[in-house]
C-alpha cells in the first residue's frame, strides 16, 4: 500500500541494590564514595550527580543500561494510582439482583494504563494504593454497557450471515469482532436486523475493585496527545463504537506527510478499541472527544514497529498524527 493509512521491574530501592548500580557506573572512586554516601541516606541523587553518571564510561552500552536501571531505582513511585501509570486488578461485577456478570476469579488480573481506557476502570482505581479495594456502583444512569442505542440495530443481508445461522428473530450470532452475542431483532426477506447493543445494556451494577498492581509506563508505551481545539468534553468513544475521524499523518523525524485524509475529501471510519487501527490511535483516540482536533504523537512500537509500511514509512519509525473526531455511532 503506497500511502498507508492507520488501518493497518518496577526496581525495588534497597541500600546494596542501589549502590551496586551505582558502584559500577562511578569513575573514579571519588565518586563512586559520594554516591555510595548518599545512597545510605535512601535519597534520590542530586541531578548533577546524576549526569555525571551518564557519561561515565562513555561508549559502553552495558554502563548505559546500568545507568538507565539506576535512574528508575531512584524515581519515586507515586503512592497511589495516578494516570500515566500501569495498574493491575482484580474485579467482580454483580447485577442489582446479586448474579456476578464478571469476575476475574480463577483469570490474571485485568492491566491497562490509567488515562487510556475512558471507562469505569480508571475511576474505580485512581487515589487507590497496591492492596486497597472500591466498591463503584454504575447506577442506571451511567449503566456500564452504557444506554440502548437505535444506530448500533444494524441491517445485514441474510446470506451475509454464519453458515448454519438461523434467520428468525431472537437467535443469538456471534460476529469475530464482538466478545458477546448479539440478538436477530427481525427479519424481513433477504435482510436481518442484527442488534449489537451489550445484552446487559442500561442494567445498573457494582464493580467490586482491589488494586493488586502498579508500574512505571515505558517511553515507548506512551502517546503523548496535544490538544489543537476542544471537543464537547463529554461524548468519548467506548470498545467497539464507529468513528469517522480526518487526520494527517506524517513522520516525527523529518515531518514528511505520508497520509492525508483530508486531502482526500473523505474521513477514514473504523471501530476502535478492537486493533482495526494501530494501537497509537486505539490508545489515544479514546481519550478524546467528539468534535474535539488533536496532535497524537506515536512512539514505533505503537504505530508500525519494525516492519515498516511500505514505501513511506521505514522501520521504527516514530509517528505524528493531526487527527479530528468528527463522529461516534
Amino acid at each position: 500500500q503506497e500511502h498507508p493509512s492507520p488501518l493497518a521491574e518496577k526496581a525495588s530501592l534497597t541500600t546494596f541494590g542501589v549502590v551496586a548500580e551505582a558502584m559500577a557506573l562511578c569513575r573514579p572512586i571519588s565518586v563512586a564514595l559520594t554516591c555510595f554516601a548518599v545512597c545510605l541516606q535512601l535519597r534520590p541523587l542530586p541531578s548533577p550527580c546524576l549526569s555525571s553518571l551518564t557519561f561515565v564510561g562513555f561508549g559502553s552500552s552495558s554502563t548505559a543500561v546500568r545507568t538507565q536501571r539506576l535512574h528508575r531505582a531512584l524515581r519515586a513511585s507515586p503512592e497511589t494510582a495516578v494516570e500515566g501509570w500501569r495498574a493491575r486488578i482484580e474485579y467482580t461485577g454483580t447485577l442489582e439482583n446479586g448474579t456476578v456478570f464478571a469476575t476475574t476469579d480463577g483469570q490474571e488480573p485485568l492491566e491497562f494504563v490509567i488515562g487510556e481506557e475512558g471507562s469505569w476502570v480508571e475511576e474505580a482505581v485512581l487515589g487507590l494504593a497496591v492492596g486497597e479495594s472500591r466498591d463503584l456502583l454504575l447506577g442506571a444512569d451511567r449503566p456500564i454497557y452504557g444506554t440502548w442505542q437505535q444506530n448500533k440495530v444494524r441491517e445485514v443481508p441474510v446470506k451475509t450471515l454464519p453458515k448454519g445461522a438461523e434467520t428468525k428473530a431472537g437467535d443469538l450470532l456471534r460476529d469475530a469482532d464482538v466478545e458477546y452475542a448479539l440478538k436477530v431483532v427481525a427479519v424481513d426477506g433477504e435482510n436481518a436486523s442484527i442488534d449489537y447493543n451489550h445484552p446487559l445494556v442500561g442494567r445498573a451494577c457494582t464493580m467490586s475493585v482491589r488494586l493488586v498492581g502498579l508500574d512505571e509506563l515505558a517511553e515507548a508505551e506512551r502517546v503523548v496527545i496535544e490538544r489543537v481545539s476542544p471537543g464537547d468534553g463529554k461524548s468519548f468513544p467506548k470498545r467497539g463504537d464507529t468513528l469517522s475521524m480526518h487526520y494527517t499523518g506524517s513522520l516525527a523525524s523529518n515531518g514528511v506527510v505520508f497520509d492525508d485524509s483530508r486531502g482526500k475529501g473523505e474521513p477514514l471510519k473504523f471501530r476502535i478499541g478492537i486493533g482495526q487501527v494501530i494501537q497509537g490511535w486505539d490508545k489515544g483516540v479514546m481519550k478524546m472527544s467528539i468534535g474535539e482536533r488533536a496532535i497524537l504523537k506515536i512512539p514505533a512500537s505503537l504505530g508500525y514497529g519494525s516492519r515498516g509500511a511500505g514505501r513511506d514509512i521505514p522501520p521504527n519509525a516514530d509517528l505524528i498524527f493531526d487527527v479530528e473526531l468528527l463522529a461516534i455511532s
